[in-house]
């Protein structure tokens, strides 16, 4: 090759990358800080685990807070501790509990929601936290069960977010988030239930957060890893043996960890919080049309998501692994114990 070539082809890769970048740059949705200050924030599923600091969070931002749960006691420790810390900072700054099943109808909903926004002002913030998740094997679940779980994880959030979505587009301010999942990204054995629906939050995100761009109410969504929450280690006594083993490789972090980092991307106007270095390579993988508003991480999406998708099969074939050794050793017990049954006769 000519001397002028080698001269050449970097200097004619440096344009294209140069080009693309424009592209790239003109075509993503601008960033928008957003402030907290004596913003009113409602959290959903907020008396315990990332909900709670969430709140706590927002409370040392200058938030009045909303939270909302199911369990009277819960949010009662929870508000009264929340207030204290509010009470410390001497910004006069509010908290409240309401007591809602966010099964419910959307009427009662909604009429819940007003009714926070006439103690606390106009709803701000609203971060859509409430849910759980069930784990078996999809033939050992009840169909109900899918019912179930499509309504606390997903129409919970849908219905909450109705419910104050028309006053921010009046007033041109607001953020939604939604608290979705790494199973809402990458679904493993025995979430056949949970992962839909973790999913489908996603979808519901990336569908508003196109038609809210007008009314610059900023939509966000969070996909927390395996966190050290009381559901969690509730969670881990009924889970099946294989999504636990392939659970075991994620890590566990603190939900005071998780919170921060997406009140961080609050603030900055991102759209995705992704937590810790599997959670960012499973989000640059798997951003495909979802919407981004940070140059650098749709350059870094665009260059390392064929690398991440080759390390993502290798991860597919260590849990496919798994699934199969968890089902040959089952069947070796079952052998063993009709072999002992044929010994006793």
């Amino acid at each position: 090759m000519s001397l002028i070539w080698l001269v050449l082809i970097p200097v004619i890769a440096f344009i294209l990358f140069l080009i693309v970048t424009l592209f790239i740059f003109f075509s993503i949705p601008s960033r928008r800080d957003f402030h907290f200050f004596r913003r009113h924030a409602i959290v959903t599923g907020g008396s315990k685990g990332i909900g709670y600091q969430l709140a706590v969070g927002l409370i040392e931002r200058g938030c009045n807070v909303t939270i909302i749960a199911r369990n009277v006691n819960d949010l009662k420790r929870a508000c009264g501790d929340l207030q204290t810390l509010a009470d410390q900072r001497g910004q006069r700054q509010k908290v409240q509990w309401k007591s809602i099943d966010m099964t419910a109808d959307y009427e009662v909903i909604k009429a819940a929601f007003d009714e926070c926004a006439k103690e606390l002002g106009p709803i701000d913030i609203l971060i859509n936290n409430a849910g759980h998740s069930v784990q078996a094997p999809f033939c050992e679940l009840p169909v109900s069960d899918f019912e179930k779980q499509m309504k606390v994880n997903y129409l919970s959030a849908v219905y909450a977010t109705r419910a104050v979505v028309d006053d921010m587009k009046q007033r041109k301010t607001g953020h939604i988030s939604f608290v979705s999942s790494a199973a809402g990204q990458f679904a493993i054995f025995g979430y056949s239930a949970y992962s839909p629906t973790k999913f489908a939050l996603r979808g519901f995100a990336d569908t508003l957060h196109m038609e809210l761009l007008p009314y610059k109410v900023n939509v966000g969504v969070l996909y927390p890893p395996n966190t050290d929450t009381e559901g969690f280690k509730l969670e881990q006594e009924t889970m099946p043996e294989e999504t636990k083993l392939m659970s075991d490789a994620a890590g566990l972090f603190t939900p005071k960890f998780v919170a921060e980092a997406h009140l961080k991307d609050i603030a900055d106007g991102n759209y995705a919080t992704t937590i810790g270095l599997d959670g960012w390579m499973l989000g640059t993988l798997t951003a495909g049309a979802s919407p981004e508003k940070s140059l650098f991480r749709a350059l870094t999406q665009g260059a390392l998501a064929g690398i991440f998708r080759a390390i993502t099969l290798v991860y597919l074939g260590y849990f496919n692994g798994i699934t199969k050794k968890c089902y040959r050793r089952r069947l070796a017990e079952k052998e063993e114990e009709r072999e002992n049954e044929r010994k006793a006769e």
